[in-house]
């Protein structure tokens, strides 16, 4: 998406993808190091790897009993057998950049309109029994009076939506 504000920090770092090989000496070393914890795929986008369910599916098979991941929704949104490929592989949770309940804040924030994407993405983890945590980066005079729209949206959404966590542009 190229956003002002970006989380992961990807905006255009160009680094190729891990390789499935990386990515498990990855998870090995943390189980050695931590055991079974939760874990977070993040990146960049997760979702533009064709291979994210075989990257859940590994963690699993080496122990992690839940795996998150960290997304736009933008696929999720528009591609219902990606969901439920992830589901199959084990995906327990979605950590979904949501920062608001109107397309002028993703106009603003991610440069077009994302609202009906992001509830097609809800929509489609409710049907694979996916968990939602909504994720909103506050930006002071962008988006941070919709706060209470956010955490009704939520309301909204449980059981599927299991919480918001707020991050605020720094």
């Amino acid at each position: 998406l190229s956003c002002a504000f970006c989380f992961a920090d990807a905006n255009g770092t160009g680094e190729p993808d891990l390789t499935i090989e990386t990515i498990r000496s990855m998870y090995g070393s943390v189980m050695e190091t931590s055991g079974n914890c939760n874990i977070q795929l993040s990146g960049g986008e997760p979702t533009l790897r064709d291979d994210l369910s075989e990257i859940i599916r590994i963690g699993h098979e080496i122990g992690f009993s839940f795996i998150q991941i960290n997304t736009n929704g933008i696929r999720m949104g528009e591609d219902e057998a990606y969901v439920r490929a992830l589901k199959n592989a084990g995906l327990n949770s979605v950590f979904l950049q949501f920062d608001g309940t109107n397309d002028e804040i993703y106009k603003k924030l991610r440069g077009k309109p994302l609202l009906a994407t992001k509830i097609k993405a809800i929509k489609n983890c409710q049907r694979y029994n996916i968990g939602v945590v909504l994720v909103p980066t506050l930006v002071s005079e962008v988006n941070d009076h919709d706060l209470a729209n956010i955490i009704d949206f939520a309301i909204d959404w449980i059981p599927t939506v299991k919480g918001v966590h707020m991050r605020r542009d720094s």
